[in-house]
């Protein structure tokens, strides 16, 4: 049984979001982008088991229905879980940037490092 792949995320129509960060603000923005990506992680991960699918009854169009489903919403590649683990990703990439751009205005890995400390690992 085959099923298309999920569709693309719909485009919002909002403008594109801009940070300005300076030397003054760059280490409380990295707080903040980073608390958010470790919470969102959180909540991804806290709502993984509920995408899993379970047949409705124990006959094989049931069971692969429920299979197929769980796969598009968690287990494929291009799933919808992966796809939200990857914008997770990408906002983690974000903060790590912001802590490339510190270093540039002259923060130390201390200061860096210890302007957020993660509750846990967050990848």
């Amino acid at each position: 049984m085959t099923t298309p792949p999920p569709p693309p995320a719909p485009d919002s129509g909002a403008p594109a979001q801009t940070i300005t960060v300076n030397k003054d603000n760059v280490l409380d923005v990295r707080k903040t982008i980073l608390a958010a990506a470790e919470d969102a992680s959180e909540r991804l991960n806290d709502l993984a088991p509920s995408l899993a699918v379970s047949p409705p009854a124990s006959d094989e169009i049931s069971q692969r229905a429920a299979a197929v489903w769980t796969a598009n919403l968690l287990g494929n590649p291009d799933s919808h879980f992966q796809r939200l683990q990857q914008y997770v990703d990408n906002v983690i990439a974000l903060g790590e940037q912001l802590g490339e751009a510190a270093k540039q205005y002259g923060y130390t890995d201390e200061e860096i490092s210890a302007s957020f400390q993660s509750k846990r690992s967050m990848r």
